[in-house]
Parts: structure tokens; sequence; C-alpha cells
């Protein structure tokens, strides 16, 4: 099992992060950066309830099916859910986050049915944690606490933060492992975790959201900077966004990490939901794009294409009309090792 052994401060980290290693691999060969596309959605919140408000949890399996049926029949190289697959699982959701009530049996049926259906996308899938898939039993039916009961439910090790490559582009996905929500409440990592959160100040502090630890920060640091050395366009994946203004929907530690991004200018995209609204900015040469949630909207799914020199957003069934055509101002052939 992963644990925050430090949650706190950043400012620590940034300070070691402020010099970029340079050293390079010997034999190290500059990669040649492809075409491709991909499958993209947001916050598909499955649960088998009934509505509340203007949510529908239990449309979430007959949305990503829908999209997926279109998805399948596109030249697509890989597909990403970015967080919020369930709303909610084997808890009585009406008294979370106050109270933690289990619903007996523990089954993880939510979890279990919804990613079925996402599997039946006919190219490798992959997923990014978000709030609401912590949102179940402080324990599993071993005995088994969250955040470990999470990470094996949904096919993870001992941590959900990972890294890959794909025709010359990096892709990070980044986990908010900074949430007191995400642990067992007989936990110190729940104790250290509450206690930073009951500590933030100003608007960026909603409950439903979270931070990134400074192990996973130092961990980021290593891999964008061997991105950098290999002159790879990089894209950050994770569930919460980072730009202004700042919000109850915005990472905890937003301002750290622009701080640390900043500094390597191959960081081409950070690619977010959690927001449902969506949203996008820029911020300097980097592109934010907040994906809207599919539980406010079936129609919110989107192929994503890359290339050299760009990346264009399509939504739903419009493959012809982008919504957003977003132009790469790095490229590895000008980039240049600081």
């Amino acid at each position: 099992m992963n644990v925050i052994k430090c949650i706190y401060p950043f400012a620590k980290l940034l300070s070691l992060g402020s010099i970029l290693t340079t050293a390079v691999m010997a034999g190290e060969q500059d990669k040649q950066v492809g075409s491709f596309s991909i499958a993209a959605v947001a916050d598909i919140q499955y649960a088998d309830t009934n509505p509340r408000g203007a949510r529908e949890p239990r449309e979430g399996i007959a949305r990503i099916k829908n999209a997926i049926s279109h998805w399948n029949q596109r030249e697509l190289d890989w597909g990403v859910v970015l967080g919020d697959i369930i709303d909610w699982d084997d808890i009585d959701y009406g008294k979370f986050p106050k109270e933690t009530i289990e619903k007996e049996p523990k089954r993880w049926k939510h979890t279990r049915d919804i990613l079925a259906a996402w599997d039946t996308l006919n190219v490798p899938n992959y997923e990014v944690l978000g709030n609401h898939d912590y949102y179940v039993p402080y324990k599993d039916a071993d005995g088994l606490s969250k955040p470990a009961s999470v990470y094996r439910a949904f096919g993870f090790k001992d941590k959900a933060y990972y890294e890959f490559a794909h025709k010359g582009y990096r892709f990070i996905v980044l986990d908010g492992d900074v949430s007191h929500l995400n642990h067992d409440i007989e936990t110190e990592e729940y104790k250290l975790a509450k206690a930073h959160y009951d500590a933030l100040k100003g608007p960026a502090r909603g409950i439903w959201s979270a931070g990134i630890s400074e192990k996973q920060m130092m961990w980021l640091k290593d891999v964008l900077t061997d991105a950098l050395n290999k002159k790879e366009p990089t894209v950050i994946m994770c569930h919460y966004p980072m730009h202004k203004p700042y919000g109850g929907h915005t990472l905890f530690n937003a301002a750290e990490m622009t701080t640390l991004l900043d500094k390597f200018p191959n960081v081409v995209m950070w690619l977010n939901g959690h927001d449902h609204r969506g949203a996008y900015q820029k911020i300097g040469n980097r592109h934010h794009l907040n994906l809207k949630g599919m539980q406010n909207e079936g129609n919110n799914w989107y192929q994503i294409d890359f290339s050299p020199e760009s990346i264009t957003v399509y939504q739903a069934e419009d493959v012809k009309t982008p919504k957003y055509e977003l132009r790469l101002s790095w490229q590895p052939q000008k980039s240049s090792r600081k």
C-alpha cells in the first residue's frame, strides 16, 4: 500500500525542483512525434440509484455505451476516463461525507458494472481516479482499507498515478491523493489529510476536491525532467483543474503545481474533469482543458486528435467541427535543454 509520508509543506518540494536535471542517457535518440486520436470522457458518475436534483446517476451506463458505440467505429489509439467513474458504491450517499454508513454486502456493484461497460471500448483504456471514486466504505469485505481497496477495485496495484509514452508524446496521470475522504478514518493518513484540509484558506477549499502529495509531486518532477530530456510534448491528465480563477473545484495546491509546470515548456496540456460545466484557459503556452461532465449531459464525450503541431478536440458525433483547435508553441525540434 502506498501511503503519504508528508502532506506538506509543498514549498520544500518546489525548492528542490528549481534546477532541472539535464543528464541524458548515453545513446538516447529523439523520438519522432506522430499523429493519433483518443477517446476521452469525464465524470460518468454511475450509480444504480434514482435522480437527485438534475443528476441522473443511473443513466451512466447507457450514456457511456452510446459513446463507445461511436468510438468503436473510429480509428482511435486508446481512451481515457478522467475520474468520477462512479457516483458512490456500498455506502449511504445521503449521509456522506458527514458519515460513511455502509450498505451490506460490500459488492462494488456500481464499480464493476461501469468498468464492464467501459471495457467494451475496443482499444486500450486508461483510468484517472476522481473524488467520487473514493466514496466507498472505509474497509473492504476482507478488511483492506481505502485507498488501497479503491486501487484494487479499479485495477491499480499500490497507487493510482502513472505515466506512459505514445507516438512521441508523454502522458502523465495524477491522482488527487491529499484528501481525508480518500482514507480510512482510523488511519494516520486520514488525520494528516483532515488537518491539511482544515488549515486551507481561500476559495480553493471544496470538500469534494483534493491535492497532490509531496511524494507524488517529486515523482512528477522526475518524470517531467525525463520527458524534457527526451524532447517529448507532455500531457498531464488529472481529475482536478488548476487554472484560475480558483474555486471549490480547484486542485488544493494549484499555485505550487503552476510554479512547477512553468519550469517545463514541454508540458503542452493539462486535461481534466471535475467541474461539470467545462472550461478552457491558456497559461503561458500551456493549454488547460476541463471537459464537460457526462453526468450533466449524455453528449459530453470527446475525440482528441494529437499531432506534432496541434491538439484538436471534437465533441460527440460531430467530427467535422472542432470544439477546440489548440496550436502547440513548443515542439521537439525547437526545444533546448536548460
